[in-house]
């Protein structure tokens, strides 16, 4: 394995290797290969495949695709993975893919023939973790493309699209027009905030992670108020009260972005990645909301944080891009924010 792709920039006496082209170890989306050969093909499957075992139940998440060949079908899948921009790795051998999303959706996508010829390639679809609405939103478009039907490619993140069973905002539905609050922005902001730390502080991963989505959900315009977010935003960046919510986050982040997990980990229980995802969502959220207010440019000016931690750490983040394009999606979001109002 050539573990100079992997060597962070923060090595004494060492610089950040430069991207090479070696020879294919690891698929992913094209957009965010790992050693890739370019201008060649993402997933090549073992052909023939093989056949769907005796007694096993296939997902109702499946389709038969008639007249084309494994490598066919799997061309189509990858490159319709690639319009969604969704990341996903690939084994030629088992003729499986995994892949995430950007709003923390994992499945896995399996080949099987139908035949002993070979045909119909069956391609079947499995939900690991995350929103079911999510996944079947994107599994129907996997499963047309595998038909070789036209997919339009997406250029925003799934996770800033309103939610399916959502049509406006929180705070524009027309049943909260003219509803008297009891309880102002900032003060709404820093209860939910205070409730979120209290789940941070709890030595359970899965419990850390739930106030990471609570942090995540607060801070975005699309899910709750406008001024609530945009207050919960400059709380969690720029106020003395915020600053164990910072310290968590720097503690997440520590880990080196460069390196992979020792146990790659299949199932929902990879409290690590997601939440290392989500405090990216969070830094994000809050970095661009800030920005748009205009007080981020004050707080860059007054505290060494951004300068000696966040922006080197997002930096780290874009850089790793072949360990996880949607982490440096989010990254590179807050390092755009960053820029704008320097």
């Amino acid at each position: 394995e050539d573990v100079s792709l992997r060597v962070g920039p923060q090595l004494d006496g060492l610089k950040f290797a430069t991207l090479e082209r070696p020879a294919p170890v690891i698929r992913r989306s094209s957009s965010i290969a790992v050693k890739q050969v370019w201008n060649e093909e993402n997933w090549k499957v073992a052909d023939p495949l093989e056949q769907v075992p005796i007694d096993f139940p296939l997902e109702r998440t499946h389709r038969e695709i008639p007249d084309a060949s494994a490598n066919e079908v799997a061309s189509r899948i990858s490159n319709t993975l690639r319009l969604l921009s969704v990341d996903a790795v690939y084994d030629g051998e088992k003729a499986k893919a995994k892949c995430t999303t950007g709003d923390s959706v994992s499945f896995c996508i399996r080949l099987f023939a139908g035949g002993e010829d070979g045909t119909p390639v069956v391609v079947e679809v499995q939900r690991r973790n995350g929103s079911a609405s999510s996944f079947i939103r994107v599994c129907r478009k996997i499963l047309d493309g595998a038909e070789g039907l036209t997919i339009e490619a997406e250029t925003k993140a799934s996770r800033k699209n309103m939610p399916p069973f959502m049509k406006t905002p929180i705070g524009s539905m027309k049943c909260l027009q003219g509803v008297r609050l009891e309880t102002d922005a900032k003060a709404q902001a820093n209860a939910s905030i205070e409730k979120s730390m209290g789940l941070l502080r709890s030595r359970q991963k899965d419990t850390n992670v739930l106030g990471l989505e609570n942090l995540c959900n607060l801070t975005d315009p699309l899910k709750t108020r406008p001024d609530v977010a945009l207050n919960a935003c400059k709380a969690i960046l720029l106020e003395p009260t915020c600053a164990d919510i910072r310290d968590e986050i720097g503690v997440i982040l520590q880990k080196d972005a460069f390196l992979p997990e020792e146990f790659e980990d299949d199932g929902p229980m990879n409290y690590h990645d997601q939440g290392r995802h989500k405090a990216l969502v969070l830094l994000s959220n809050a970095l661009v909301m800030t920005g748009k207010d205009g007080c981020l440019d004050e707080g860059v000016k007054t505290f060494r944080w951004f300068t000696e931690f966040l922006i080197l750490s997002l930096l780290d983040e874009v850089k790793a891009f072949e360990n996880s394009a949607n982490n440096s999606y989010e990254a590179a979001c807050g390092l755009t924010a960053l820029a704008t109002c320097s």
